[in-house]
């Protein structure tokens, strides 16, 4: 079975670390890589041959938000399409409608995600890598 790579993406250091924490516990997970811009994310997807399987977003950052860095995500070539969870202290009605424009997008979830959320997304997403039927 394969390593499940995680791309975190969060402004906040705090956030960023708590979520590294919680995945290292996890079976399963190979690399965990985290960015406080998405300009240093996508820089990094662009020259990196390893591309995660999860991306965890935050959508309200300085200088380029999620809905920023989709945009620029779409033009780079991934080996295959990441699951992409977006993250908010308060999710709007304007990121709920924002999200049928993103159909990579899987959800929208309050931030920082818990040890319970996070083996809910991989549970859901990545059942074949977890062994679950």
């Amino acid at each position: 079975m394969d390593c499940i790579h995680v791309l975190l993406l969060d402004d906040n250091k705090a956030t960023n670390f708590l979520h590294e924490r919680y995945l290292d516990r996890q079976d399963r997970i190979g690399n965990v890589i985290a960015f406080q811009s998405g300009e240093d994310a996508l820089k990094h997807l662009n020259h990196s041959s390893e591309h995660p399987d999860l991306m965890v977003l935050d959508i309200n950052m300085p200088c380029m938000d999620a809905w920023e860095f989709l945009e620029e995500l779409r033009a780079i070539e991934l080996a295959q399409n990441p699951t992409i969870i977006l993250l908010t202290t308060t999710i709007s009605p304007e990121d709920q409608r924002k999200m049928q424009n993103y159909p990579e997008v899987s959800n929208i979830l309050y931030k920082p995600l818990d040890p319970a959320a996070i083996q809910l997304i991989l549970k859901d997403h990545f059942p074949a890598q977890l062994g679950v039927n």
